[in-house]
């Protein structure tokens, strides 16, 4: 871990019972429960919206069924709450119990009543998994055999059991409806989550937002190249966000770093 990293979650853990005004951000105006946003400018927590928040804030939501698919401390979903507004639903999955409780929090602080968060996690197949995580950085929690190896090795990682859905089962059983758009961010499950939605990718072609991520360069790559892969095989038209970049299977290696915008053809 950096040293930027290290100031930044033991601050965080300062403030965690702190309630305030986010000053930047996605979040900007709204209330939260610890984190860094009332401070001005905070490194490395510019106040500037990155990239890829820059871009996803100027897409429209409005009305919208917005799944979050890895919530953390739920800025995303404090976001999208405020972008669908009253006539939209926001549907966060977050299988780490802490972090879970964050973000319902941030939900109650701002009386956002058509948010619905899911303690659980999301894969290719129902079951159980195991999710490893930094003791005082559950944002980094991941069920990726390498990244989780990788935390591991940290020497302050702990491990939970944790309950595994696929977004096809719970639609078919009707816990959800149909999604509109999904912003997955999930450590190095990416493609399991993408194959334990493809019926719903078939049927109703949401939006999606993905976070690539990997132990290694390696497996970087290896990853984008599978979820490349499948999202071709739905007739995505897929955009790197930080480069502009549109991505195929030929040069999907491009996009090993950073988010993927995809939209159907």
């Amino acid at each position: 871990m950096t040293l930027k990293k290290s100031v930044a979650v033991y601050l965080s853990r300062l403030a965690k019972d702190h309630v305030y005004t986010s000053r930047h951000g996605l979040a900007k105006g709204l209330k939260r429960k610890g984190g860094l946003a009332f401070l001005p400018g905070f490194v490395p927590r510019a106040t500037e919206m990155f990239k890829e928040e820059q871009f996803i804030d100027g897409l429209d939501f409005t009305g919208q069924t917005v799944f979050d698919i890895g919530g953390d401390q739920g800025i995303y979903t404090l976001f999208f709450a405020r972008k669908v507004g009253p006539s939209g639903k926001v549907f966060t999955f977050e299988p780490n119990p802490t972090s879970y409780s964050h973000i319902v929090t941030n939900v109650q602080l701002n009386s956002f009543d058509h948010v619905k968060v899911n303690n659980v996690a999301l894969g290719a197949k129902p079951g159980k998994v195991s999710l490893v995580f930094p003791e005082f950085d559950p944002g980094r929690g991941s069920a990726d055999a390498g990244i989780s190896q990788q935390i591991s090795g940290e020497g302050t990682a702990k491990v939970i059991e944790t309950e595994l859905k696929t977004v096809d089962t719970m639609i078919a059983k009707g816990e959800l409806p149909k999604p509109d758009f999904a912003k997955i961010d999930v450590e190095g499950f990416e493609r399991p989550v993408l194959e334990g939605m493809h019926e719903t990718i078939e049927k109703w072609h949401p939006r999606l937002f993905i976070e690539i991520h990997g132990a290694t360069q390696e497996l970087k790559r290896a990853n984008i190249r599978g979820v490349i892969s499948l999202l071709a095989s739905h007739n995505y038209n897929i955009k790197h966000v930080e480069s502009g970049q549109t991505i195929t299977v030929e040069n999907a290696e491009d996009a090993r770093e950073g988010h993927i915008y995809c939209t159907y053809n």
